[in-house]
């Protein structure tokens, strides 16, 4: 199971990852904002499959199962439940690392000083900076060294950082970081939370270009402080960069604007349709579709009151789906079709010495319907208490027909509980109705 959903994961990660790439693609080539391309991707690498596991339903899916072979189960489930250790202990290992990260800056933080860097309020560190550190009250942090630069580099190094700060660039980053917490084996979020915020900074970059600024001062003031850099980069908008990525930032800042380019505009918004609604219809893992139960489990019957089946016993392995209740998946519930037809069987079979006598009772039977809603297997579940009205009920079930219950938009056979109740009444519509509806119920 667990390790069903880790190839599900990587695989919608995967996807998004290659829908993110081409948006950024041709978004970047307009001057259009690229970073809500890849916040998208990382929110749908966690969304996406947590929704496929707690409510499939709202996935449209291609109709197929992904049902894993029936081999080897035990050796998978063993598998499975030390990767869903190791998963939990990855969890706290970055919870643990993000805390130490958060206590070592907050220690540093009582470090810093007040100052002013063109006519604004800043702090002075000893190497952070330049960048945006907090989430609820964010602040921008210089490094002591900044008043050396010219007066055209520092304005352009605090407009960036202002930027960074009035479009809330800090906080949609330290949002993608939950998702690295959720999934950090996921080496494709680890992909696209780094995209993210290269992305962060092309469009911080766009945004103070658009007011005016002179590219080759903008890009000076790159070099000048990405020369000046030796601390380890802790904030989520920052200025400062490694070399590759300020040769990314000059790159995307000189090229020209792109004309005209349909084909790839188009091209690559086709990548993105294919990507997404190959995401959207990706069948997630399932469990005990078609594979077998282990020995001495017990299974959930599909019925709505969520009771349990009996659970199988040793030897049992091999039988069939049919040959006793067992659990079947299904999404929508079979519906019983000839109403009328049953209520005459039920009339029919009631034993008339127990109808004159008064004597009524409730029998609750497993029912086993093929793909076609043919009753082909029955067992007694829950007796009356009269073995007249119990072989009453096995023949009033054996005149029922049902539409199919369906999985994923294909018909299953399925078990299902029907109870068939015993009353004497005046008058039992033949052709359904609420007291139809009371006396045969399905669960």
């Amino acid at each position: 199971m667990v390790i069903a959903w880790i190839g599900y994961c990587l695989l919608i990660s995967g996807l998004l990852a290659l829908a993110a790439f081409a948006s950024e693609r041709a978004l970047g080539h307009f001057r259009k904002p690229v970073r809500w391309a890849w916040f998208a991707a990382i929110a749908g690498s966690v969304t996406v499959p947590v929704v496929a596991f707690f409510a499939p339903g709202l996935l449209p899916g291609f109709g197929v199962s992904s049902a894993a072979p029936a081999v080897g189960l035990s050796d998978l489930a063993a598998v499975g439940t030390v990767l869903a250790w190791g998963w939990l202990l990855l969890i706290a290992a970055m919870v643990g690392y993000l805390g130490r990260i958060y206590g070592r800056l907050r220690s540093e933080m009582r470090t810093w000083t007040p100052g002013r860097v063109a006519g604004s309020p800043v702090m002075i560190s000893d190497e952070r900076g330049p960048a945006v550190v907090g989430i609820r009250r964010s602040i921008v942090v210089m490094p002591k060294w900044i008043p050396e630069l010219e007066d055209r580099l520092l304005r352009l190094v605090f407009l960036h950082e202002r930027e960074h700060q009035r479009a809330g660039d800090h906080r949609l980053f330290a949002a993608a970081v939950t998702a690295l917490v959720l999934m950090p084996w996921n080496l494709l979020v680890w992909w696209q939370v780094s995209r993210l915020r290269l992305a962060i900074e092309f469009d911080c970059d766009r945004r103070v270009l658009r007011r005016g600024e002179s590219p080759r001062d903008y890009a000076d003031a790159l070099l000048t402080v990405g020369s000046r850099v030796s601390g380890p980069l802790l904030a989520a908008a920052a200025f400062a960069e490694r070399k590759p990525a300020v040769e990314r930032r000059l790159r995307r800042m000189t090229e020209p604007a792109a004309s005209m380019r349909p084909l790839r505009t188009l091209g690559a918004s086709g990548v993105v349709m294919v990507a997404v609604l190959f995401v959207l219809g990706c069948p997630g893992p399932e469990t005990s579709v078609n594979a077998p139960e282990p020995p001495a489990a017990t299974v959930t019957p599909p019925s709505e009151s969520s009771e349990w089946a009996p659970p199988l016993v040793p030897g049992e392995e091999a039988m069939g789906r049919g040959d006793r209740p067992s659990f079947i998946a299904y999404d929508r519930p079979p519906v019983l079709q000839n109403v009328g037809a049953v209520m005459r069987a039920l009339q029919d079979a009631y034993p008339r010495d127990l109808m004159t006598a008064g004597i009524g009772g409730r029998v609750e039977v497993w029912l086993y319907l093929d793909a076609s809603g043919v009753v082909r297997n029955s067992e007694l579940k829950t007796p009356s208490g009269h073995d007249a009205l119990d072989a009453a009920a096995a023949d009033v079930v054996a005149t029922m027909r049902f539409e199919p219950a369906m999985n994923r938009d294909q018909p299953t056979d399925v078990w299902v509980s029907q109870w068939v109740t015993f009353q004497v009444g005046d008058m039992i519509p033949h052709n359904g109705g609420p007291q139809a509806e009371r006396l045969l119920e399905l669960r």
